[in-house]
């Protein structure tokens, strides 16, 4: 071996006999403050997972009303997650019924209409009444009267007067069409308008026909009940006939009757009574009744319509 790696490990053993072992004691603290120091790391991260695992199960578990618990705090220095906001999604509006009704303007959209009941009036008006050209022959103004009485069918009851409101009476004269202008009449026409309160236009009408039916003669006079007149809410014309007589008031005796007619028409709760007998010993003619009772209900229609 050469001097040089004699001197050298020479040197070397020199050295580790001057050097001095840290004794036993001194070499086990240190190795237990390396364990503990691992212990206490792992137990932190076990630490926090189970504080992730307990936060996963509450929010689970919370329901409707149970309060989310709150996220464990973000340290200052950690960096805060991206949030990418969503925004909440529309509300479809309600689709409109098939079944739903368009409102009406100036009227609630859900009330039902309803038609209130004819008031009852103050007074009647001419215009409800049969006017001169409404006769027909050539007629003069038509005048107001007084209460005037409806003919009797043996003592029957049907006026029902206890339930009329209101009630008026007119005279119309008619002359034939051809005939010259100072000529008699040829017919009178008294017209009498009813307006009654609750159902009594309809009583007065049942009563009315039942009245006809139950007195088909009363002396020399005969009634026969000739249906309706085709006017109004319902109506009937009614025939009286007697013998006829002379202008005298003598009976011709040849079989001829003399004949008045009348009408009754009812328009919801009101009444004309039209009684058509032809002047003195004449008379009244049923064609003619029937133009007067058509006028007659479309007169009182357009009033109480």
């Amino acid at each position: 071996m050469s001097n040089e790696l004699e001197h050298a490990f020479a040197a070397l053993s020199a050295d580790a006999g001057n050097a001095r072992l840290e004794p036993a004691s001194a070499i086990r603290r240190r190795g237990d403050r390396r364990t503990a120091t691992r212990a206490v790391a792992s137990a932190a991260a076990v630490a926090v997972a189970l504080a992730g695992v307990t936060i996963g199960a509450h929010a689970v578990l919370a329901g409707p009303g149970r309060p989310t618990p709150m996220p464990m705090p973000v340290p200052a220095d950690s960096p805060a997650p991206a949030v990418n906001p969503t925004p909440p999604a529309e509300i479809p509006a309600p689709a409109e019924s098939r079944n739903s009704t368009p409102p009406v303007k100036g009227q609630p959209p859900t009330q039902e209409q309803t038609t209130p009941a004819n008031q009852i009036p103050s007074s009647i008006p001419a215009s409800a009444f049969l006017l001169a050209g409404d006769a027909p022959g050539k007629a003069g103004q038509p005048e107001r009267k007084g209460a005037s009485d409806l003919p009797l069918f043996c003592d029957a009851y049907y006026e029902h007067s206890e339930k009329r409101a209101i009630q008026a009476t007119q005279t119309l004269m008619y002359q034939g069409s051809d005939a010259p202008a100072d000529s008699t009449p040829q017919a009178v026409v008294d017209e009498t308008i009813m307006v009654f309160r609750g159902q009594g236009a309809e009583d007065f009408m049942d009563d009315l026909r039942a009245a006809v039916r139950a007195c088909p003669r009363q002396d020399e006079e005969r009634n026969i009940l000739r249906g309706s007149a085709g006017t109004g809410d319902e109506s009937m014309l009614i025939e009286r006939n007697s013998p006829a007589t002379q202008g005298d008031g003598e009976p011709m005796g040849d079989g001829s009757l003399y004949r008045e007619y009348f009408v009754a028409i009812r328009v919801g709760d009101s009444i004309a009574f039209v009684d058509h007998n032809g002047w003195e010993n004449w008379s009244a003619e049923r064609s003619e009744t029937q133009i007067l009772a058509t006028r007659a209900g479309t007169r009182l229609e357009n009033w109480r319509q």
